[in-house]
């Protein structure tokens, strides 16, 4: 099940641990780790330590790039 959380604007976010499950990582010791992984190579300026909160277009991206688990 996703959880999708939404700004004033209207606008849908996420989390690396919602989009991992999406992709089947279930599993994980530490969830949503395949996903931040990709972002931090995507992304290598966003601040160490911080959370993650992705938009419409960077889920999609996630979504394209990290492939779902079998």
């Amino acid at each position: 099940m996703i959880r999708l959380r939404f700004t004033l604007g209207g606008v849908a976010t996420y989390e690396p641990a919602e989009l991992a499950r999406e992709l089947g990582y279930t599993n994980e010791q530490r969830p949503g780790k395949v996903v931040r992984d990709y972002l931090r190579k995507k992304y290598p300026d966003h601040p160490k330590y911080q959370r993650w909160v992705l938009d419409e277009v960077q889920a999609a991206d996630v979504r394209i790039n990290v492939p779902r688990k079998r």
